[in-house]
C-alpha cells in the first residue's frame, strides 16, 4: 500500500516538473527593470507606489510597492517605458526608461511636498496597514509598544489579533503559529508568551498576518501564521537601544528592561541583546456544573510570578559581495517563585437550594526552565537576475522542571473539615526536548516567471518523566513518556504573469511524517507514518491600477502538540483531571478564499473551510460520580463559510483601520458524551485608530478595540467578548528618545463558555485580562564608525558599480 502511495506521489511530482519545463520552453525574452527609493534623509522608503506605464501614451501596465529596503523589480519585454513613483506628501517622480536589457535605475530620491501652516511643516504619514495578495502587513513605526514594550505588547496593537495571557488568536479564526524572520518558534501556550516577552518591540520592523501561507511555510497550522520581521542591522555602525517598561494595575505588577547593541565594521556584522522581566499578575477562573442532585459552583484565583532572563547574540560575515554566512545563539532562563492558586467550590442541593458542602484546595506550582537555540545560516546570490540560495541549520534544547502540590478537603457549610475527605496531590515533572532542523531554499527568477523550491528536515525528541505522590494509593505512580517526531519536506512554487493583467502562483509541498510515542506505565508504543501533498494556488487579476481580484486555494494539516499526546493525568482536584491521548491523529483542512481590493485600500473576501478528524478536549461530566474529565481525542468535523471586509482611512491627522466579518459554522461530533451537532452565525470586528497630535507627527495617540459575537468553538458555546485599549507615544531628540503611556483593557469582557456533556450543563466565567497601565521609555544611540576617508572611498566604488 505504501509503495503504491509513493509511486502515485512520484507521478504527481513528475507531472509538476513537466509543466514547469513546458513553461520554460514557451517563455518569451524579457528583462529586469529594478531600482530603489529613498527619502531626503537617505532612508529607504518602504511604501512608495511604483507604477510602470507605456512611454508613448502613459497607459498603465503594472505596479507594486517598494519593499523593506525601498527597492522594486519588474520583469518586462524590451521597449520604452515610463516609471511613475508616488507617495503621499512627496513630489512625484517621472523617469523615462529604454529597456533593451537588464537595467537598474539606481537610487531615486523622493522630495517632500510640504504645506506650510504657521511656519510648520506637514509631511506624509506611513500607512499602518498594507494589504498584499497573501497577507496583511502591520507597520510598527507608530506603535506605542516600540517605546519600552516587548513583542507581546506590540501584537496587542495589531488589528485583527487577540492576545490573552497564554494565547494569540486571529479574531474569527483561532490560534496561530508564530514565526520570526520566517523561522518557526515551535512554541505554544505559556512558553510562547514568555518567549515573545523577551523580544524588545523596538527591534521589530513589521508584523505579517498570513491567513493562507504559501508552500514555503510548513503545512501545519490551519488558522494561519504571524511572521514577525526584525529590523535589518545597519552597516559600519556602532549603537543600539535601551528600553524599559512597567505594567501596573489591579491584577498586574511587573516590569521589563532590555538592551540591544549592534556592531558592524567592514564585512563583519554582530549584535547582542539582553533583557529581563520581573513581577506578577493574576487571573481568575470560575465554573458551574449542574448535576442532577447538586450544583457545583467553583472559583479559582491564580497569582503567577515572572522572573525571566533573555540573551541573544549573533555574527554575520560577508565572504564576498553576494555571499554571507552567520551564527546566532539565543538563551532563555525562567525561574520565578512558586505561583499560587486558591480554589473554593460550593456544592448546593438541587432539591433544597441550600449549601451542602465546600470543597477547598490550596496549591503551589513552580517551574524552572532553560532554553538554548543555535542557528547557522548562509545566503548566496548569483547572476544578474537575482538568483539566490539560503541554507539554515537549527538546534533547539529545552529543559523544564515543574512541580506542583496542593492540599484539599471537603468541609461543612460551617467550615469544619469532614473526616476522610482530604486529597493531597503533588508531582515532579522533568521534560527535555531536542529539536534539530535544516532548510535549503532556492529562488530562481527567469524571464517571465520565478521558481522557488526547497527542502526541509526536522527531528524532535521529547522525554517526559513524572513522579506522583497522592493520598489516594491508586494514583501513586511514576511514568516516563518518550515522544519522537520526524518531518521530511519538499516544496516548489511557480510564479508567472500572463500578459499585463493576470498572474498566478502554483505551489506544492510534500511532507512525510513519522511519530513514535512510548508510555512506560501503559506499556504501549504508538507509531504513525504518513505522507501527504499540500497544494496552494493563487490567482490575481488586475484590470487596472484601482481594482484587483484574487483567488487562493490551500490544504493544511494540524498536528497534535506534545502535551496533547502525553498520557500523564493532571489533577485540579479529586474530581477534575485532564490527560492526553498517545494515538491522537492529525487533522486536515481545505480552504478557499476569493477576494477583491479597490485602490489597495478596500478589501472584501469570501471564504470556505472544511476540516476532518479535528482533535479537541472531550468534556466528560459524570452524573453518577460528579467527576469532570478533559480528554484529547479526534471526534469532530467542521464546515464554515463567511465574508470579511477591511478598510483603511487616512487624513493628515489620523489613520484608521477597520476590519469586520460574518461567518457560519457547523460542527458535528462523534463523541457520545457531547452534542451531536452545533451550528450558528458569528460576527467579529476590530478597529485601530492612530492620531497624529502635532504637525511633526512626533506626538501620537492610538485607540483600538475588538468585538466577537456569540459563536461556537468545538464543543463550547462562547459568549460575546470585547476589549478597548488606548495609548500615547512621544518622540524627541530627533526621534532617539521615545516615551509611551498605554492603558490596556479600558473596557474588557470576561471569557464565558458553555457546554453540555452526558446531559450535564457546565458554564465558565473566566477573567484573564484586567485594566492596567504601562509606561515605557526607549533610547536609541550610536552612529557611523567609518572614517571620512573610508566613506568617500566607498561612495566612489558604489558610483562605479
Amino acid at each position: 500500500m505504501k509503495a503504491n502511495s509513493m509511486k502515485t506521489i512520484g507521478k504527481r511530482l513528475t507531472f509538476l516538473i513537466l509543466i514547469m519545463c513546458v513553461a520554460v520552453s514557451i517563455s518569451a525574452q524579457s528583462y529586469q527593470l529594478s531600482g530603489c527609493v529613498q527619502d531626503e534623509n537617505n532612508q529607504p522608503v518602504e511604501v512608495a507606489n511604483i507604477l510602470l506605464k507605456q512611454a508613448k501614451d502613459s497607459t498603465y501596465l503594472t505596479g507594486m510597492l517598494t519593499d523593506a529596503q525601498g527597492c522594486f523589480t519588474f520583469t518586462q519585454p524590451k521597449g520604452e517605458y515610463l516609471l511613475h513613483i508616488t507617495l503621499i506628501g512627496c513630489e512625484d517622480i517621472y523617469l523615462p526608461v529604454s529597456l533593451q536589457g537588464n537595467k537598474n535605475v539606481g537610487m531615486l530620491t523622493l522630495k517632500s511636498s510640504s504645506t506650510f501652516l504657521n511656519e510648520v511643516t506637514v509631511t506624509a504619514a506611513r500607512p499602518v496597514i498594507k494589504r498584499l495578495v497573501d497577507r496583511v502587513v502591520f507597520d510598527t513605526h507608530n506603535a506605542i509598544a516600540t517605546a519600552g514594550g516587548n513583542a507581546l505588547d506590540l501584537l496587542r496593537e495589531v488589528p485583527g489579533l487577540r492576545v490573552g495571557q497564554n494565547s494569540i488568536d486571529i479574531i474569527g479564526k483561532g490560534g496561530v503559529k508564530i514565526y520570526i524572520n520566517d523561522r518557526e518558534t515551535k512554541l505554544s501556550g505559556d512558553e510562547l508568551i514568555d518567549y515573545l516577552r523577551s523580544y524588545d518591540a523596538s527591534q521589530i520592523q513589521k508584523v505579517e498576518v498570513i491567513t493562507t501561507p504559501p508552500s514555503k511555510y510548513d503545512a501545519a497550522g490551519n488558522a494561519g501564521i504571524i511572521n514577525i520581521r526584525l529590523k535589518s542591522r545597519p552597516k559600519d555602525y556602532l549603537g543600539g537601544t535601551v528600553s524599559a517598561s512597567y505594567n501596573a494595575g489591579e491584577k498586574e505588577n511587573y516590569g521589563y528592561g532590555g538592551v540591544n547593541l549592534n556592531i558592524s565594521k567592514g564585512r563583519v556584522s554582530s549584535f547582542i541583546n539582553a533583557g529581563t522581566t520581573q513581577g506578577n499578575y493574576e487571573n481568575r477562573e470560575a465554573n458551574r456544573r449542574y448535576f442532577a442532585q447538586n450544583t457545583w459552583d467553583g472559583r479559582t484565583d491564580y497569582k503567577k510570578y515572572m522572573q525571566s532572563y533573555y540573551g541573544q547574540a549573533g555574527v554575520d560575515f560577508a565572504l564576498e559581495r553576494n555571499w554571507t554566512l552567520g551564527l546566532q545563539a539565543v538563551y532563555n532562563h525562567n525561574n520565578p517563585k512558586d505561583s499560587k492558586a486558591v480554589s473554593i467550590t460550593e456544592v448546593y442541593d438541587v432539591a433544597t437550594a441550600r449549601l451542602d458542602s465546600l470543597l477547598f484546595s490550596d496549591s503551589e506550582e513552580g517551574t524552572k526552565a532553560d532554553r538554548v537555540n543555535l542557528n547557522f545560516h548562509t545566503d548566496k546570490s548569483w547572476g544578474d537576475k537575482g538568483k539566490k540560495m539560503t541554507w539554515d541549520v537549527d538546534y533547539l534544547y529545552d529543559k523544564r522542571d515543574s512541580h506542583m502540590g496542593f492540599l484539599s478537603d471537603t468541609q461543612t457549610p460551617d467550615g469544619v473539615t469532614i473526616s476522610g475527605t482530604n486529597f493531597d496531590y503533588s508531582y515532579l515533572q522533568n521534560r527535555k526536548v531536542d529539536v534539530f532542523s535544516s532548510a535549503l531554499d532556492f529562488t530562481l527568477p527567469f524571464e517571465k516567471y520565478k521558481v522557488t523550491a526547497g527542502a526541509k528536515v526536522s527531528f524532535t525528541n521529547t522525554r517526559n518523566r513524572i513522579n506522583y505522590d497522592t493520598s489516594d494509593p491508586t494514583l501513586v505512580q511514576d511514568d516516563y513518556f518518550h515522544y519522537k517526531e520526524q518531518i521530511y519536506a519538499l516544496y516548489a512554487d511557480y510564479n508567472r504573469a500572463f500578459g499585463k493583467q493576470f498572474s498566478m502562483q502554483l505551489g506544492l509541498r510534500m511532507e512525510h511524517t513519522r511519530t513514535t510515542g512510548i508510555s512506560e506505565s501503559e506499556n504501549t508504543t504508538d507509531k504513525h507514518d504518513y505522507t501527504r501533498l499540500f497544494p496552494t494556488l493563487y490567482f490575481l487579476y488586475s484590470p487596472n491600477e484601482q481594482n484587483a481580484l484574487n483567488l487562493s486555494l490551500s490544504n493544511r494539516i494540524s498536528r497534535p502538540s506534545q502535551n496533547m499526546v502525553n498520557p500523564f493525568p493532571f489533577y485540579q482536584n479529586k474530581y477534575t483531571y485532564a490527560r492526553g491521548k498517545e494515538d491522537l491523529k492529525p487533522s486536515y483542512t481545505y480552504n478557499a478564499e476569493l477576494g477583491y481590493t479597490f485602490k489597495n485600500n478596500l478589501n472584501i473576501s469570501a471564504f470556505y473551510s472544511y476540516s476532518d478528524d479535528v482533535f479537541f478536549q472531550v468534556v466528560g461530566l459524570d452524573p453518577e460520580t460528579n467527576i469532570s474529565s478533559f480528554l484529547w481525542d479526534n471526534f469532530m468535523e467542521t464546515h464554515s463559510f463567511g465574508l470579511n471586509n477591511s478598510y483603511t482611512f487616512r487624513t493628515k491627522w489620523m489613520q484608521a483601520y477597520v476590519q469586520h466579518g460574518v461567518n457560519y459554522s457547523r460542527t458535528t461530533s462523534s463523541a457520545a458524551s457531547t452534542s451531536a451537532e452545533e451550528k450558528g452565525w458569528a460576527y467579529n470586528s476590530s478597529l485601530r485608530n492612530t492620531f497624529f497630535l502635532n504637525p511633526k507627527k512626533t506626538f501620537i495617540g492610538t485607540l483600538s478595540g475588538w468585538f466577537t459575537s456569540r459563536q461556537y468553538s468545538g464543543v463550547y458555546l462562547i459568549k460575546p467578548t470585547y476589549g478597548v485599549s488606548a495609548g500615547l507615544l512621544y518622540r524627541m531628540l530627533d526621534n532617539k528618545l521615545s516615551l509611551s503611556l498605554n492603558v490596556n483593557n479600558i473596557l474588557i469582557s470576561h471569557s464565558k463558555l458553555e457546554t453540555v456533556s452526558n446531559g450535564v450543563r457546565m458554564t465558565t466565567d473566566n477573567q484573564f485580562a484586567f485594566t492596567g497601565f504601562r509606561i515605557g521609555v526607549s533610547y536609541t544611540f550610536g552612529g557611523d564608525i567609518r572614517s571620512k576617508g573610508q566613506r568617500n572611498s566607498n561612495s566612489d566604488i558604489q558610483n562605479r558599480l
